[in-house]
This record gives C-alpha cells, sequence and structure tokens, in this order.
C-alpha cells in the first residue's frame, strides 16, 4: 500500500522545483567545491582550449594564404616570360628560375 506524503513533503518538494537559476548554480558550485572541483580552473581550461584552436585556425590560414599568394606570383611571372600565352609552360623550369 502507498504511503501518503505529508504537507510537509510536498512543500519542501515545491520549493526546490521552484528554486532560482542562480542559487542553483550556487548550490552546484558549493557542491563541486566540497568534491573537490574547482569550476572557475574548469571554466579556464575551456577558454583556454577554445582560444588555443582560435590562434591555430589563425596560423593555419595565414600559410595557407601565404602559399596561395606565392603561387600566384609565380603563375604571374610564368605568364610574363611567354611570348605568347601558352606557348611555353614549362612549370619545372619556371619555378627555379
Amino acid at each position: 500500500m502507498a504511503t501518503r506524503r505529508t504537507n510537509q513533503d510536498v512543500t519542501q518538494a515545491a520549493s526546490l522545483a521552484n528554486i532560482s537559476r542562480t542559487r542553483r548554480a550556487q548550490l552546484v558550485a558549493e557542491f563541486e567545491g566540497e568534491l573537490g572541483i574547482d569550476h572557475k580552473a574548469r571554466a579556464r581550461a575551456a577558454y583556454e582550449a577554445k582560444r588555443w584552436i582560435i590562434i591555430k585556425t589563425a596560423i593555419i590560414w595565414t600559410i595557407a594564404l601565404m602559399f596561395f599568394a606565392i603561387a600566384c606570383y609565380k603563375l604571374y611571372l610564368m605568364g610574363q616570360q611567354v611570348d605568347q600565352p601558352f606557348s611555353d609552360l614549362d612549370p619545372l623550369r619556371s619555378l627555379f628560375d
């Protein structure tokens, strides 16, 4: 047979359900602090990881754009060195001149 809840149990469950997000976050932070979890250090590590990914992406794109610019310039120079367009296309000889 099921047991009935007392009014105190019902009001306690209702008060826990109506707790604000800020207070709930504070309670979670306190609980994590008691367990030895530093939520500030964890948030800082996540921020540093995202920052490092952004830095790596910027470096890779910079290098890729540099190679693209060099290739375009080399193609431009190769085009300037021929008398008639598409008459003398020897990229291996032209690249190292």
